[in-house]
């Protein structure tokens, strides 16, 4: 009669809170409907099969820090322990243990998992309350989540143990703390050890169910969406942002403006967030000091599609055409905020649930450039320079070959299109004079290993990269159409260039408007020439270099070998790391526009220089021009432009050819 009772309250308790979790995630999911769509997600099933497996099931981000390693063995402790509770919940309703409860083997992997998952808990809340790290915080919800946790372990070692003495069952080594547990109860008589046990199950059973109800009205909602969020992640390349339709004349807003905009996996991103902050940490604008933070950039997205959601679905409902909400503007998000993200994407790269912040910043940037009209002056200077001179700077664009004037250099139109590759300048080493040097040094480089190549001159259009990542599409666009269309004059195959923006935006976002080709960066092409024998670095050079990676030649397309390949190559040189470097590399503070925009707080460069000086390096080397100048800037500001020099990596390697 007992048991008939405590099933009968339990079954009810267990629907009701069943029923809670379920109508929560099915109208978080409806929000999602309301977003735009995003037909790009569902392809190559296999791979992102694959994909879920390695990184949800092995967690291969999570544990990519060591405060991951917790997370791995409660992750794995809990899916462990479910089937644990539906014994343990099954046995302490019916008196009947499923078949699997009884296997010692079993037993001691629960028990041994369950002990992994009190001590991980027991280390993040030293770690979240008493240490204090900066992307930590101290918030009562992460308390209480973790709290609920160590309360389901704890009531069933209790319970359990108060079972075993009071039917004096005792496993041994198949359960070591319930055993030793059930020691400490001796002496206790028959009635006290089923008060206990009983007490320990229905406070287990409440805790298990406030946990079910609490986890997707909470940032625990990342247990259902990060599973989701990694299936239908990005494939493709990581520097590729989307191409807008500017042809459809249906579209009277661009970009994202209101939170509906933004696509149903961007939001998604907000449902997988575990709020760990390892964006937070990795992202230059948020260390030095400006109102960017990429981790409350997801969460500002999933608060107010949470906020705004049921209006939208009653817009919806309610059979209304165009449904909106208030602009993102207005509220959430500041527009000083979104102008001071480089794009560098080291949140994307630590994040261990597959978000993806720049596009989203990119899209707001696009709204405010493109809808609204809205720029800084300095913004506004680039716009007009690259439509006058096709250049940020503004120079006159027939000098885009003054520095090749005393070298054996041939245009495009001289050979008739008739060379094996297109050497793409780029404006930063066409027209500024440090970068010059680095054009000059690579052109050597070609000529000494007998390379067919050519340049395009005062042909030579911007690659667009400037004006797409600061918002500005419309441009960008216009330039691809000039720049596939000399490419197809002079029939492009192949192309070369000093440029990792060039090379990110040509070898990943032109095929998007029909224009495919072999694209390599100067350093990958000379690391092929020197593997080939093709090239023999002679000259020693007696250097500490530190190699600073460019965001856009790393974390865009892998490229972090060859740069280091080349400067191992040359005799004499001692390479040393940087603390950040290849894929936790520190932004130069250029990208995305960053170049040519003010800087509020600290500047980003200064503190990567720092970071370069702090190696005792007397060079450091670089594979970018805009790098070239944000470090040369930084170590002047730093006052050691004496002590750490700074060139390309192509220049040291011109300079051990004695070219």
């Amino acid at each position: 009669m007992w048991y008939a009772i405590q099933g009968i309250v339990f079954v009810i308790l267990f629907a009701t809170a069943l029923y809670l979790f379920g109508s929560a995630v099915a109208q978080r999911v409806k929000f999602l409907m309301a977003a735009a769509k995003d037909p790009t997600r569902t392809d190559r099933k296999k791979e992102r099969v694959f994909g879920f497996l390695k990184y949800v099931l092995g967690q291969r981000k999570v544990i990519a820090e060591p405060s991951g390693i917790g997370h791995f063995f409660i992750f794995w402790g809990f899916i462990i322990l479910v089937f644990g509770d539906l014994d343990f919940l099954f046995y302490n309703l019916t008196n009947i243990h499923l078949p699997w409860a009884t296997n010692n083997v079993y037993l001691f992997i629960q028990e041994l998992f369950s002990a992994f998952v009190l001590v991980a808990i027991v280390v993040g809340l030293i770690r979240r309350y008493i240490i204090k790290p900066m992307r930590v915080e101290q918030t009562f919800e992460a308390g209480f989540i973790l709290g609920l946790i160590m309360t389901i372990v704890l009531t069933y070692y209790l319970s359990t143990a108060a079972d075993m003495a009071a039917n004096g069952v005792h496993p041994g080594w198949a359960s070591p703390v319930v055993n030793a547990i059930a020691g400490g109860f001796a002496g206790l008589s028959h009635g006290a050890l089923i008060a206990i046990k009983e007490i320990f199950f229905w406070l287990h059973a409440l805790c298990l169910m406030t946990f079910l109800v609490f986890i997707p009205r909470s940032k625990h909602l990342h247990m259902v969406g990060a599973m989701f969020n990694w299936y239908f992640r990005r494939l493709d390349s990581p520097g590729k942002l989307t191409k807008l339709d500017l042809e459809d004349e249906s579209i009277e807003e661009f970009g994202v403006g209101r939170i509906e905009q933004f696509t149903w996996k961007q939001l998604l991103d907000g449902y997988a967030c575990t709020e760990c902050g390892r964006c937070h940490v990795s992202c230059p604008a948020t260390l030095s000091g400006k109102p960017l933070s990429p981790k409350y950039v997801i969460l500002k997205m999933k608060d107010q599609i949470v906020s705004q959601g049921p209006g939208l679905l009653a817009q919806m409902a309610a059979g209304a055409e165009n449904v909106a909400s208030e602009s993102l503007f207005a509220h959430t998000f500041s527009e000083e905020e979104i102008w001071a993200c480089t794009t560098c994407r080291a949140c994307e790269e630590a994040c261990p649930v597959a978000n993806e912040h720049v596009q989203a910043i990119v899209d707001m940037r696009r709204h405010l450039v493109l809808t609204e009209g809205k720029t800084s002056p300095e913004v506004s200077k680039v716009f007009s320079n690259l439509e006058r001179q096709s250049n940020e700077w503004g120079i006159n664009r027939r000098e885009r070959a003054a520095w090749a004037k005393d070298l054996p250099v041939k245009t495009m139109a001289e050979v008739d299109g008739q060379a094996e590759y297109l050497f793409f300048v780029g404006s930063a080493a066409s027209f500024d004079q440090r970068n010059q040097k680095i054009a000059q040094a690579f052109a050597k480089v070609l000529l000494a290993a007998g390379v067919d190549f050519a340049i395009l001159g005062a042909e030579e259009e911007s690659d667009g990269d400037s004006a797409r990542r600061l918002g500005n599409e419309f441009l960008y666009q216009e330039f691809v159409q000039r720049n596939i269309e000399i490419f197809n004059t002079y029939g492009v195959k192949k192309i070369i260039t000093t440029d990792p923006h060039a090379f990110n935006t040509f070898k990943n976002e032109y095929p998007d408007f029909g224009f495919e080709a072999e694209v390599w960066h100067s350093t990958q092409f000379a690391a092929k020439l020197l593997q080939e024998g093709k090239l023999k670095p002679k000259k020693a050079i007696e250097q500490t270099i530190t190699y600073h990676d460019s965001c856009y030649l790393g974390r865009y397309n892998d490229v972090y070998d060859p740069p280091r390949y080349i400067l191992e190559s040359i005799p004499g040189v001692k390479l040393v790391e940087m603390e950040r470097s290849r894929n936790k590399s520190m932004c130069c503070g250029a990208g995305g526009g960053g170049m040519f925009k003010e800087e509020t707080g600290t500047r980003i460069n200064v503190m990567r220089a720092n970071q370069a000086i702090e190696t005792g390096a007397s060079i450091v080397g670089t594979a970018c021009p805009y790098c070239m100048t944000m470090l040369i800037d930084g170590t002047k500001a730093n006052g050691k432009e004496d002590d750490l020099a700074t060139y390309d990596v192509i220049e040291l390697l011109a300079m051990s050819l004695e070219l």
